[in-house]
Parts: structure tokens; C-alpha cells; sequence
């Protein structure tokens, strides 16, 4: 064997795969933009402990491009008694761990679709911990940031039969939502997103 039989039976091989690896490294910097730069929330409305923050974002459903506005600020970080939305129900805990009752008060006009909502603590560290509903020990309602018995609106996402109305939102309401965090963490900041990329980052007074 030959080193120019070799380049002869590849050349039209090397020829491409200039064009391979540029085809490669496009495809590599889509997926960073999809997974980092548009799915993750990067763009902060930050606020002290106490103070109003004004929010504006959008998202799509099935009728378009919806608007999602409203005024948002944490009172304070509580010991939790109980579940978010499960009054009377007992606050069962992984041991090791603390329930950190989320005080938060919004305004907001009762057709803005809200009950979408994340909602996080981040430690000292960096580490994110995010509210859960359907956690083995601990029941709580599905979204943080709307009243149990009036959550409103939804986004329009999936084709369903209508719905029987409730009572509508009201223009102003408190929350609680419970977040479970390890005993020794230190809880910085309160971020609260409808989706990516804009979020409410509350810095926690110390």
C-alpha cells in the first residue's frame, strides 16, 4: 500500500471535510443557543427585599402573543407551618431539611394569564432549589404565585374542553409557596420567571 494510492482513494472525502466540520460547529453553537441562551433565564429585574418590582415579558399560546405584566415584591422568608394552598395539612420533611415559607404579594390585572409561573431560592452558593408540588413528602398546589381558590387564567396551550368558570383573580393578592432547602443554606436571592429568558430576581435582606 501506497501512501498516493492512499490520498487517491480519499481525496474526495478530504475534499469535504472542510465543509463537515464547519457543518458541525454551526449545528454545535444552534444547540448552545437553544439550551443555554434561549431556555435559560438570563435576563434579571432585580429588586431589594420590600420593594415593588414593575414586570414586563410576553409569551405565545394558540391565539398569538400574549402579554404578561404585573407589579411583584417579597415581604419575607418564613419558617413553614404548612403546604402552600393544603391548610390543615401536616409539613413532612426530608430529614436534614427546612421549609422556607416564600411571602410574596403581586398586583396584576385578573386577565393577565399568571399561573404558569417557576419559582426559586438560591443559596449562598449558587445553588438553585425550585418549588415543588408533587413531592413524595410534601403536597402543595401547582403553581406558586397565584391564589389557590382564584388562580385565573392560563395560557392557551392545548386544544381542551372549556373549563367551568371560578371566581376571577383578584387585582392584588399575597402567596406563600414552600420551598425545601438543606438546614445549613443560606437563602440570597428569590427568582420568579413566567419562562425564559426575563425573571424577578428579589435579593433576600441579610
Amino acid at each position: 500500500m501506497t501512501g498516493s494510492g492512499w490520498w487517491r482513494r480519499n481525496r474526495w472525502g478530504l475534499v469535504a471535510l472542510p465543509f463537515v466540520l464547519t457543518a458541525a460547529l454551526v449545528a454545535s453553537s444552534y444547540h448552545v443557543e437553544d439550551r443555554w441562551w434561549l431556555q435559560r433565564p438570563r435576563m434579571a429585574v432585580s429588586a431589594e427585599q420590600g420593594e415593588w418590582a414593575d414586570f414586563a415579558d410576553s409569551r405565545y399560546d394558540r391565539s398569538g402573543d400574549v402579554p404578561i405584566e404585573l407589579r411583584a415584591r417579597l415581604i419575607s422568608l418564613e419558617e413553614a407551618t404548612q403546604p402552600f394552598g393544603r391548610p390543615g395539612d401536616d409539613l413532612d420533611l426530608p430529614s436534614g431539611t427546612q421549609g422556607v415559607a416564600v411571602v410574596l404579594e403581586l398586583v396584576a390585572d385578573p386577565d393577565v394569564p399568571l399561573a404558569g409561573c417557576r419559582l426559586s431560592l438560591v443559596g449562598a452558593d449558587g445553588t438553585e432549589y425550585v418549588y415543588q408540588h408533587a413531592a413524595p413528602s410534601l403536597g402543595q398546589v401547582s403553581s406558586p404565585c397565584v391564589p389557590p381558590e382564584s388562580p385565573g387564567p392560563a395560557l392557551d396551550l392545548f386544544e381542551s374542553p372549556d373549563d367551568p368558570e371560578g371566581d376571577p383573580r383578584p387585582e392584588q393578592w399575597s402567596v406563600e409557596p414552600v420551598v425545601v432547602v438543606p438546614e445549613d443554606v443560606t437563602v440570597v436571592e428569590v427568582r420568579l420567571t413566567w419562562g425564559p429568558p426575563r425573571y424577578l430576581a428579589f435579593r433576600v435582606a441579610s
